[in-house]
């Protein structure tokens, strides 16, 4: 637990010792290559999740507009993707490129910032999205009354508490085994996906029962007031369908690495190949996602995109 690197070695396989963990290292071709196209897609990722991420962040902050409580969401929720690709990214390709060069020292530092930190963004993303949903079905189900129930304040403290949570969840990492760490962490993804899709049926539900109600009223109700119903009615549902794409995008590239990740500890104990090669790239193809999030918040969000502007234009 010291942090010092041991590890035993022979011509195509070495194992270092280092925290909490014990990590095989192949030293085969096909390692190689994969953890170099590795370095080379995820450092590109990074830079864009980063880049992207953090216009949105900047362009929520500056907006006063924009301080609402479903933007507010979407702001931390883009700050989580920033994390990933400004420290996690940087940190898994630094990892891989201390093992592809045998130096161990900076293998244990680097994989040790790599896991913490992306365990923690990862998990804090996953309960942002079941804020987002649960806003979405309030703003809904409340109607006047949500502006009294749902405010800043509420939201800043959810935040917090998700953070400090998530925090303590991924410092257990420390003296947990493998199989109950992944478990543990794996349970509570599930749970939030299982609210997230419940929460989602009640929507769509009173969805239907809302249009039904405008279908019956619009003919011979053509006032202000009815007017900006129907507009606040279309912006909850291009929001509501912006978080559901990223959902969306989350679960194609979170099912495959829980898969892996469930062979390597449970089935291949991280010994086969294979398993370590395709959770590698399962790795990469997260930080593509988080490199996406941006690019569909400023399609499906004109608010998003307008700040932006401002901002790199100075408007």
């Amino acid at each position: 637990m010291d942090g010092s690197p041991t590890f035993s070695n022979d011509e195509k396989f070495s194992s270092v010792t280092c925290f909490y963990f014990t990590a095989p290292v192949f030293m085969t071709s096909g390692t190689l290559a994969s953890n170099v196209i590795s370095c080379v897609l995820t450092s590109f990722f990074a830079l864009c999740s980063t880049i992207g991420n953090l216009l949105i962040v900047i362009a929520i902050w500056k907006t006063a507009s924009l301080h609402k409580p479903e933007y507010i969401l979407l702001g931390w929720f883009a700050f989580c993707d920033f994390i990933l690709g400004f420290i996690a990214g940087p940190a898994f390709v630094g990892f891989k490129a201390a093992e592809i060069t045998k130096n161990f020292k900076i293998y244990c530092g680097a994989r040790l910032t790599f896991e913490f930190f992306s365990q923690v963004a990862l998990n804090v993303s996953f309960a942002l999205l079941t804020f987002m949903t649960i806003d979405r079905y309030l703003s809904l189900h409340l109607h006047l009354r949500y502006k009294e129930v749902v405010t800043q304040k509420r939201i800043t403290i959810a935040v917090f508490v998700a953070f400090c949570v998530s925090i303590s969840m991924s410092m257990t990492r420390f003296w947990l085994s493998d199989k109950t760490f992944l478990l543990m962490t794996k349970s509570v993804k599930f749970a939030f996906l299982c609210i997230i899709v419940a929460v989602y049926v009640k929507i769509l539900l009173l969805v239907r029962r809302h249009q039904l109600k405008i279908s019956q009223h619009r003919p011979w109700n053509s006032t202000d007031s009815c007017q900006r119903n129907l507009f606040d009615f279309a912006r909850f549902k291009k929001y509501a369908c912006t978080v559901l794409f990223i959902i969306v995008l989350i679960l194609v590239c979170y099912v495959p690495i829980t898969v892996v990740s469930f062979c390597k500890v449970y089935v291949c104990t991280e010994k086969l190949e294979h398993a370590k090669i395709l959770y590698t790239f399962m790795v990469t193809f997260v930080f593509l996602t988080t490199s996406l999030h941006p690019l569909v918040f400023i399609w499906r969000t004109r608010e998003v995109i307008e700040a932006i502007n401002r901002i790199l234009y100075k408007q």
